[in-house]
């Protein structure tokens, strides 16, 4: 791709084509950014991060702010309440967005130049209303009001979003379909399989298996500081505003704590847990809230958890001396979390070498239903590639039938065939393929368009996570967290 410059025109279409692509998502933003800017002064533009170096700044028309307001918005067009939690999630989704766009920038920047008549224009594009009237007064007073560095800030940025949405396009949405790949496509999707399958459920053997005390003491033991637990008195609040307010009452005086919390809470009947470790407590965002405080008989400020908000009293932390000291329930579940990967490999391996054996002795998938951990499933009725969770004939649900590799199983053997023991993503599984029926190649020229930008969507998709996947992994990235 060679370096082109890209020339201003009053209304162009270069400027169309760019604000369709999402340059007009920053005409809310803009709004939003110039309001902080005016209250902020001259304090320090908050930084989230860093990639390779580059900030990545806590501002809404940056590439974080842009991602953040994005996810949020799509959240919200839904109905869905976002909480504590939810938007720490959207947080590091942002982030990690971010971070992408910053790298796509610096390709873009080396092959692609934009004029800054180009910037101006698409700043101007946000002052016009709904009548589509532009309103050059509010575009002065903008410009005036604004000191030099936030506006070359804002067109700095706006000139970013401008390269790295450029260069997303030429990279993964101008993806050539030939019409083979959308045939291809349209058989792989279209092609309907009958199965019967033995399965065993290696995850559940190794959860419901015992664990040896001594190797969940020595995991204790390497893991101490995980396990640390808190005494905590609490109030529970269904108001933010009277939570707000009685915390800066108890602030004032800690001795009405107890009175409040058996009067006022929503749950009066129990206000304290001794000594819990953050695995009992009710979210993330609660336990990081405690044990991020360093001094005890501390009142924490309301922490909002599911609706409700927790004025809580830190009165102790301590490390449990020893495994013992912790609930036996929350110490297997962390060991099982560590090391499920290893454990799980090692019982697909003793498992699939039992149904091996079960099979060699009876060929008949049916008859080994219940057999030790072995069972039977035949869906309900003929299935598409990846079309998710499938019922079957006693109406459980078939395992794994959400995961891509069981699909890519299925559809790799041939008509009648019996796949010898595989190795799915939770167990391990025999089967057979019991018929197929192909699709109508007659109705692909009806569909032949809407295939190919489905393939070529699909493919975009993955090419462009390969990409963040990959380069994210090269690059020096640091988060903070500033909340």
């Amino acid at each position: 791709m060679s370096p082109k410059k890209i020339e201003t025109k009053k209304k162009s279409n270069l400027v169309k084509t760019l604000q369709w692509l999402g340059v007009s998502v920053i005409s809310v933003l803009l709004i939003v950014y110039f309001l902080v800017v005016d209250t902020r002064g001259n304090q320090t533009t908050p930084i989230i991060g860093t990639v390779n170096g580059t900030p990545i700044y806590y501002t809404s028309t940056s590439p974080y702010g842009r991602a953040f307001r994005s996810i949020e918005a799509n959240y919200q067009q839904y109905g869905i309440q976002i909480n504590n939690e939810m938007y720490s999630y959207i947080e590091d989704i942002a982030f990690r967005r971010a971070v992408a766009t910053v790298l796509l920038d610096k390709i873009a920047s080396k092959n692609i130049a934009v004029s800054d008549n180009i910037v101006v224009e698409v700043m101007k594009g946000q002052f016009v209303d709904t009548n589509g009237i532009y309103n050059d007064n509010a575009f002065q007073s903008f410009v005036k009001n604004t000191s030099k560095s936030e506006l070359s800030r804002v067109e700095r940025e706006i000139k970013e979003n401008i390269l790295s949405q450029t260069i997303s396009v030429e990279l993964f949405d101008n993806i050539k379909i030939n019409s083979l790949e959308t045939e291809r496509n349209f058989i792989k999707t279209q092609t309907k399989r009958d199965i019967e399958m033995a399965y065993i459920d290696a995850v559940s053997i190794v959860e419901n298996s015992e664990i040896p005390a001594s190797d969940l003491e020595r995991y204790f033991n390497e893991n101490k500081t995980d396990f640390a637990q808190a005494d905590i008195s609490y109030i529970v609040l269904e108001s933010g505003g009277v939570a707000d307010n009685l915390y800066k009452t108890l602030n004032d005086d800690i001795t009405l704590f107890e009175k409040n919390a058996l009067e006022r809470s929503v749950d009066t009947n129990n206000y304290r847990w001794e000594y819990i470790t953050r695995m009992e407590m009710p979210s993330e965002s609660f336990a990081d809230s405690i044990f991020t405080n360093t001094k005890t008989n501390t009142l924490l400020q309301p922490i909002y958890v599911n609706g409700n908000y927790y004025i809580v009293l830190l009165n102790d932390i301590k490390l449990p001396e020893k495994y013992t000291d912790v609930k036996t329930d929350i110490l297997k579940n962390e060991y099982l979390d560590a090391n499920m990967n290893i454990l799980l490999e090692a019982e697909k391996t003793r498992q699939s070498e039992i149904l091996k054996s079960a099979f060699d002795r009876n060929n008949n998938l049916a008859s080994l239903n219940n057999n030790g951990n072995i069972k039977y499933y035949k869906p309900s009725s003929p299935f598409y590639y990846n079309q998710g969770r499938l019922s079957s004939i006693s109406g459980d649900i078939i395992p794994e039938s959400s995961e891509e590799t069981f699909y890519r199983r299925v559809f790799s053997l041939d008509v009648s065939s019996v796949s010898d023991v595989v190795r799915l993503e939770s167990g391990v599984a025999i089967i057979r393929i019991l018929s197929e029926e192909k699709p109508n190649m007659s109705e692909i020229a009806n569909l032949v368009s809407y295939t190919k930008e489905e393939l070529k969507s699909e493919l975009g998709f993955y090419v462009e996570k390969e990409w963040q996947s990959r380069n994210i992994e090269k690059a020096r990235v640091k988060k903070h967290n500033i909340r």
